[in-house]
């Protein structure tokens, strides 16, 4: 019985917690829309649900996979991933957002794209099984694209070629580093036909926005919380499968791997399997 009502207590803490950032998110989402809005022209709040831009489904049914930090720094880590992912066939609902040429902390080069031969021939052929590459900024220093329209179209143009040279040159999606972007980056971005996913929203080329719903349990998650992130997980892909909002699960190889990371993911991919 005291075990019951313990499980209880936690069950009724999740819920209050999660709810409570659900409602933080919606304010949030709300007034960044609006400060943006007021600041450059190429924000409206319009939360538009026509979401064929670039040929992405978003059926509010099956969360889409995020995963951050593609790099071969973490070669080993991207498989330990993709083996889970594989395993629910879940390789047409995940995005895999590539750093051209990482340097953070500096490494003179090491993990750009074009030196490590082996790293890109695994990436193409994820996308041939169905993983969409995508670009998540270019060395990913540290809030890189918070930066002038210059400095922007530099780094862009740079990261560009990197993935053209790889053979990679139908980009369609941007994930800044650290979400840090101010209007004149966005400006470039949207300038270049990206669509830039958010915390809190998706902006289009075109200017308009949807609101999503764009979580992260497994930053080095420890075992033993793995069932009490399930839960908060679940209620949130719920909540927004009732509202109708795309939901989206980031994560990042380096830190997923750690603990109980991969065991999340397994069993949110089972959960999604039985109820959608």
């Amino acid at each position: 019985m005291k075990k019951l009502l313990i499980s209880f207590i936690v069950v009724l803490s999740i819920t209050s917690i999660v709810l409570g950032e659900i409602f933080i998110s919606e304010n949030s989402s709300s007034n960044i829309i609006k400060e943006n809005k007021n600041n450059s022209k190429y924000i409206e709040n319009n939360s538009k649900h026509d979401v064929k831009n670039h040929n992405v489904k978003n059926n509010n049914e099956k969360p889409i996979i995020l995963v951050h930090d593609v790099s071969p720094k973490y070669f080993k880590q991207l498989k330990e991933v993709i083996n889970v992912i594989n395993k629910y066939h879940y390789a047409n609902h995940t995005m895999l957002f590539v750093i051209p040429d990482l340097e953070n902390p500096p490494s003179g080069g090491k993990w750009d794209l074009r030196r490590n031969k082996e790293f890109v021939k695994y990436l193409h052929e994820l996308e041939r099984e169905g993983y969409k590459i995508e670009l998540h900024g270019y060395k990913h220093t540290f809030h890189e694209f918070n930066c002038p329209k210059d400095e922007c179209l530099e780094k862009l143009h740079n990261a560009e070629i990197i993935m053209r040279d790889c053979g990679f040159d139908n980009l369609s999606f941007f994930i800044p580093p650290a979400w840090a972007l101010n209007n004149d980056s966005l400006k470039v971005l949207l300038e270049h036909n990206y669509t830039v996913i958010l915390t809190n929203e998706i902006i289009y080329p075109n200017g308009t926005t949807k609101k999503i719903m764009n979580k992260e349990y497994t930053w080095y998650l420890k075992k033993e919380y793995v069932n009490l992130y399930l839960i908060k997980a679940e209620i949130n892909y719920r909540y927004a499968l009732k509202h109708h909002i795309p939901f989206y699960l980031s994560l990042h190889p380096q830190t997923i791997t750690y603990g109980g990371g991969l065991e999340f993911l397994n069993k949110f991919l089972k959960f999604i399997n039985q109820t959608t």
